[in-house]
């Protein structure tokens, strides 16, 4: 008998095409490149240590004007983001709307043939409550819908503020130990990944190197810490994966 043990996250890079089903769908997001600033400055508890800047693969919006009955007349104007999927587009609402029960359901829109109109919809929920990742596959037969013409936008011209980023959490464990979280969201809904790591007391001055950004501690006070950023995190893809963790007993 197995029974489920725990949720995590993780990052992850796109799934390959030839490994994909003909409806999975994967989310990902693209880390903004960030300058190099390496002066040094104090970081408190819930400070980030770096921070930058999440961008979608593709944006689009939609240029009907009335939208037909039973879609969020609040989407007429949202900037609908780019869900990767094989044979079809499909964009969904970023923004997590809780539902008037329980929950969260995100509105998400297939262009089949590529044609520039939505032809179809379908509800979903995001597993994060952060930052929108969408995962598991579009359903076969999504409702149908009047076609509803979108245009595609750069994704630079993106408005909402997405983030991912190291976050300092402080010292306040019986080893005196410094403690670290990856972060990502919006300041109002952060979701974190699943494991902290540390810099240990008697390893500072001290490095961690996350997702090929670099930070060190260089000293300690009664307040905080005093960090210098080495080099922020290259330019590269980022995602949710939620797994699920069997035991058999």
């Amino acid at each position: 008998m197995s029974a489920p043990l725990g949720l995590a996250a993780a990052l992850t890079l796109i799934a390959s095409p030839a490994i994909a089903g003909d409806r999975q769908l994967t989310t990902v997001w693209m880390i903004e490149e960030a300058p190099v600033s390496p002066e040094e400055r104090e970081v408190v508890r819930e400070n980030f240590v770096i921070q930058q800047r999440l961008m979608p693969v593709g944006v689009a919006q939609l240029t009907a004007g009335d939208l037909p009955s039973g879609i969020d007349a609040s989407l007429s104007a949202a900037q609908l983001v780019e869900i990767r999927t094989p044979n079809a587009l499909v964009f969904c609402d970023p923004e997590i709307r809780s539902q008037k029960l329980i929950g969260h359901a995100q509105s998400c829109f297939v262009d089949a043939d590529r044609d520039g109109r939505f032809e179809a919809m379908f509800l979903t929920s995001s597993v994060t409550k952060g930052l929108l990742t969408i995962q598991g596959n579009r359903p076969k037969k999504p409702k149908a819908i009047t076609p509803l013409p979108y245009k595609r936008l750069r994704p630079e011209d993106f408005k909402a503020e997405y983030f991912v980023g190291v976050q300092y959490r402080g010292n306040a464990n019986p080893a005196g130990n410094h403690v670290f979280e990856i972060n990502f969201g919006t300041r109002d809904k952060m979701g974190a990944l699943g494991d902290r790591f540390i810099i240990k007391r008697s390893e500072i001055p001290g490095s961690r190197t996350p997702f090929g950004g670099q930070f060190t501690i260089l000293s300690t006070n009664q307040t905080g810490i005093k960090i210098r950023v080495d080099r922020p995190f290259p330019s590269q893809p980022f995602g949710i994966v939620q797994t699920t963790t069997y035991r058999i007993y």
